[in-house]
């Protein structure tokens, strides 16, 4: 049966005033993304960061290793996803990688396979994340999240310090006290120069 525009906008408009629900469309990844991970299965994991604490606006590393153990399909555990989180909610966007072994090959290209039992499997994903523009001092965790929608999942979070302050480098005190010094020099020669 095909309907026309009208015809669907009816269909819909009737559906809304008998109080049921309308689907337009099936959950995409990102989009399940947007919660905190559900830990399905507990696997050996690390997550490291370049630096644990940075300045809003700049740039760290996050990088994370999972061990797969016996029966699990690697191809469940094909995505990691990086975000920064105050414990309850997300802040900004979720950075989603794919998760490699130690020969860079895919889990996305793992198919069917599983590990064998009594062997094991780590995958690797790495992340560039940019620090949120949030209080200055404020304590937020850098969270991964493994595997992808409705497949096995686990997670794990480090700790990280939004500065509050610009550190300045010690080559630029240094340049400022010798520029310092020669206008005083300078200022000096002038006076008994009159």
């Amino acid at each position: 049966m095909h309907l026309s525009k009208k015809g669907m906008a009816g269909v819909v408009l009737a559906l809304v005033l008998a109080g049921l629900p309308v689907v337009y469309a099936q959950e995409s990844e990102e989009e399940h993304h947007d919660a905190l991970c559900e830990v399905e299965r507990d696997r050996e994991m690390t997550l490291t960061l370049s630096q644990s604490s940075g300045l809003p606006g700049s740039t760290i590393t996050a990088e994370m290793s999972i061990t797969l153990i016996g029966g699990d399909r690697p191809r469940g555990w094909r995505d990691a996803g990086f975000a920064w989180t105050d414990g309850h909610t997300i802040i900004g966007d979720w950075v989603i990688v794919g998760v490699v072994d130690g020969a860079g090959n895919p889990f996305a290209d793992y198919g069917t396979w599983s590990v064998p039992p009594e062997e094991t499997l780590t995958g690797y994903a790495t992340a560039t994340l940019t620090v949120p523009n949030v209080e200055p001092g404020s304590r937020l965790h850098v969270m991964v999240c493994v595997g992808h929608p409705h497949g096995p999942g686990d997670m794990h979070w480090y700790d990280f310090t939004v500065e509050s302050f610009m550190v300045v480098p010690e080559t630029m005190l240094g340049g400022i006290g010798v520029v310092a010094a020669l206008l005083g020099a300078t200022l000096l020669y002038a006076r008994r120069s009159i």
